[in-house]
């Protein structure tokens, strides 16, 4: 049981279309109306974020180096949960042979792992959070910019997220041939290639 995955918030990229009404001033009977503005012309795009962590490499780096830093914590609290059901199902196979005193002992020490068990997951829960977010937000903020550049380039005037719009009926059906997703991230990780450090020669002998 993995009580921490990092996880990507939806990134702000469904509302990058292209914005063509713009402020009109107030009709004057005196004057012709105003012609209204030339839509642009361009494509629609979908792209979908939900797959950034596993193959947006500045992302990769993050999440792993995130769970290094957590996984002494994570272990901890899982051998608690360990713990806790092995503790539960002794208690139950041998409430028949036991005293009362003593299953009563025993439920008071499995209440308390279970509040010290709740304590920690959430602490390591929301520790986890804020160190994700810390370590995302630098990222988020040159996808969000990347991704204005590459609807630029490509003539795309709305591209939408549909990490979570199918699923929500805010997109009905899609060609995939406006999924632009692989490109998109093709094209991120070779403007933003990460260095991994060499490892480290084994000391000699």
């Amino acid at each position: 049981m993995k009580l921490l995955k990092f996880q990507i918030a939806p990134l702000a990229l469904l509302a990058l279309s292209v914005s063509v009404l713009a402020q009109q001033p107030a009709a004057n009977p005196s004057k012709p109306a105003a012609v209204p503005p030339t839509l642009p012309k361009g494509k629609i795009a979908v792209i979908n974020t939900a797959i950034f962590q596993d193959q947006v490499e500045e992302f990769k780096a993050k999440v792993e180096a995130l769970n290094r830093q957590f996984e002494p914590r994570v272990k901890e609290v899982q051998s608690l949960a360990d713990k806790i059901n092995a503790l539960e199902t002794t208690i139950k196979s041998q409430s028949g042979v036991l005293t009362p005193a003593r299953v009563a002992e025993m439920t008071e020490n499995l209440e308390s792992m279970k509040r010290d068990y709740q304590r920690k997951g959430e602490d390591l829960q929301a520790e986890g959070g804020r160190a994700r977010d810390k370590a995302f937000e630098p990222i988020t903020g040159k996808l969000t910019k990347f991704a204005e550049d590459y609807t630029a380039k490509h003539g795309i005037v709305v591209l939408v997220d549909i990490a979570n719009a199918v699923q929500s009926g805010m997109v009905v059906w899609f060609d995939p041939r406006t999924d632009v997703t692989q490109d998109f991230v093709n094209a991120y990780n070779k403007a933003n290639p990460v260095t991994t450090a060499a490892p480290k020669a084994p000391p000699k002998p």
